[in-house]
């Protein structure tokens, strides 16, 4: 089975969510998609696109992977409530995943976060939920096969 850098950033990303206190349940995802059996809040973890940033004549290549983060909660059209808490958690995932390094992973040297609004509504025939969310860039440097 191979391994991937992909796979250890989508790895690592949820071993450093997951240790941050008072956190829900942490799942990694082909496709940020909410499931009949989540059990609510849940932050689902999902593989975006790879790019790739600065080559050199050497083989050496910055490769840019991105995952998203979504922070889903119910919602119930309540929106005056625990929007203090709601922030304080968006703020945590934002910090604890803004660092140069990624532990655990070898390669990833820095990150990138582009940040999602802090509140969505997203509607349902029965269910109504926030959902905060964010992308995060991580910049790993390999050895490009020739």
């Amino acid at each position: 089975m191979y391994n991937s850098v992909f796979w250890s950033a989508l790895y690592y990303t949820k071993e450093r969510l997951s240790g941050i206190p008072g956190i829900p349940e942490v799942k990694i995802r082909k496709k940020p998609i909410l499931l009949q059996e989540d059990v609510i809040p849940i932050i689902i973890i999902t593989p975006g696109k790879e790019d790739i940033g600065i080559e050199t004549f050497d083989k050496i290549v910055e490769y840019i992977y991105e995952i998203q983060i979504s922070y889903i909660r119910d919602g119930n059209r309540i929106y005056e409530e625990d929007v203090k808490e709601f922030l304080g958690i968006r703020q945590a995932i934002r910090n604890t995943l803004y660092q140069p390094l990624l532990p655990g992973s070898s390669t990833i040297l820095d990150s990138v976060i582009e940040t999602t609004p802090a509140f969505e509504v997203v509607s349902g025939e029965s269910a109504n939920y926030d959902i905060s969310g964010m992308v995060v860039r991580y910049k790993s440097i390999e050895e490009r096969v020739s």
